[in-house]
């Protein structure tokens, strides 16, 4: 089943389609590594910024520097002990698996997630569709190699061909009749808030609930994004909303210094962030965080934002940015990669009057996440907490997170020897 949506593009519908388009906007990208050195200006609009990162070292600066450092930071993570009772790595639910920007028309690429090897490809009707990256012929990777074909994938192997409306094969070479039968899993995709998302489920049920656009998006521009990749299990990194108490405690030091950690005095000259929150579930696959923030410099208050956060099943965060300059509004995916290894995503998106500002954001969120990454990457699953009273909200989110575990979800120790399987 393929689901295509009309703001599937951006910024330009012929992105992917006209070979002039993409010359005409090849340089509205900044990537960048480490930094993002300036917001770069383009046809009077800001350009969309990247900025992608390996965060899985993040959090190991206590092993100094020297050669074998690589090599100690490798040994620190395998003696990681994750703890006991660990929920399954992969729930049920809507996961992004590629981003719509990065797929042209004609275009394969090879995806491995939720322990699956998949075939990502754009038939020439500009439709994404996923389907399992093995051919039921010899088993060659139709991702590594394989060709589009109209809206059909074509195996690189024999050239056998698989329709791209239902995975089965129509033709064979030198074959008069394709054989009846045979198909490739066609996985149910949808393309929304810049990404494409496939639905994952143990029990192989149709989706139990939908997509839904974002009408701002309709009027608003795409201003980037940032792409981390990290070391945890996928229900540590959501249960940081529920997780009300972390806020003040990760988080309050400035962007600007951490030398308030170090030196509270200077709290008042540096500034801090002071956050509030509550946490709600729903009665369904949705919860609630109502959000507030302030910069506190002496004893003034500047930088007021409010952000209204709906959790959407397991892997799907819409944020609503209120503030000063103008709205905002951030598309969160968490995609597992591995059992404990996260790919975060956060697309960013504005009205155009205050596009510098969401372009800067795309940094600026990207660097308070890095200070729950440090966490992360060497933390453990404590499956009996020691609860206190400001921790109700973390046990009702684990109360409402299970629904998206079920009866065939595989293991958390079935995927890890799964990895290691010939």
């Amino acid at each position: 089943m393929v689901v295509s949506c009309s703001i599937r593009f951006d910024r330009c519908k012929d992105y992917l389609r006209a070979p002039s388009c993409v010359k005409k906007y090849s340089n509205m990208a900044a990537y960048c590594t480490d930094s993002v050195d300036s917001v770069l200006k383009n046809e009077n609009t800001f350009s969309e910024l990247l900025y992608k990162k390996e965060l899985t070292e993040v959090g190991f600066e206590h092993i100094g520097p020297g050669p074998d450092r690589e090599r100690r930071i490798s040994r620190a993570q395998a003696s990681r002990r994750m703890g006991d009772k660990i929920p399954p790595p992969y729930p049920n639910g809507w996961f992004a698996v590629a981003e719509s920007i990065e797929l042209k028309i004609g275009q394969v690429t090879a995806v491995d997630a939720l322990g699956q090897n998949l075939c990502v490809y754009r038939g020439e009707d500009g439709v994404a569709r996923v389907v399992d990256a093995y051919c039921p012929h010899l088993g060659a990777n139709l991702a590594i190699g394989g060709s589009v074909c109209g809206n059909c994938i074509e195996c690189p192997f024999h050239k056998w061909r698989f329709s791209g409306e239902d995975g089965s094969c129509v033709s064979v070479p030198d074959v008069e009749h394709a054989p009846k039968g045979v198909s490739i899993k066609q996985w149910t995709t949808v393309e929304m808030d810049g990404a494409i998302w496939i639905w994952h489920d143990a029990e192989n049920r149709t989706p139990l609930w939908d997509m839904t656009e974002v009408p701002e998006l309709k009027h608003w521009g795409y201003r980037g994004r940032n792409d981390f990749t990290v070391s945890a299990h996928i229900q540590d990194i959501p249960e940081n909303g529920a997780d009300v108490g972390h806020l003040n405690a990760v988080h309050s030091p400035s962007l600007l210094s951490r030398l308030g950690e170090k030196y509270p005095l200077l709290n008042d000259l540096i500034g801090y962030h002071v956050w509030s929150a509550t946490w709600s579930k729903n009665e369904d696959h949705t919860a609630n965080i109502d959000l507030t923030h302030d910069y506190r410099i002496m004893k003034y208050n500047i930088g007021h934002v409010d952000v209204k956060v709906t959790q959407i099943g397991p892997g799907y965060v819409r944020l609503f940015f209120q503030s000063t300059v103008g709205p905002m509004y951030v598309s969160q995916s968490v995609t597992p990669l591995g059992p404990s290894l996260q790919r975060v995503i956060h697309r960013v998106y504005s009205p155009a009057y205050n596009a510098p500002f969401a372009a800067l954001s795309v940094r600026l969120e990207g660097d308070m996440f890095v200070r729950d990454v440090e966490i992360w990457n060497s933390k453990r699953f404590v499956s009996a907490p020691s609860y206190v009273k400001a921790d109700k909200t973390i046990r009702a989110y684990r109360n409402w997170y299970s629904q998206f575990y079920s009866k065939n979800s595989v293991s958390f120790r079935e995927a890890n020897q799964n990895m290691l399987d010939w």
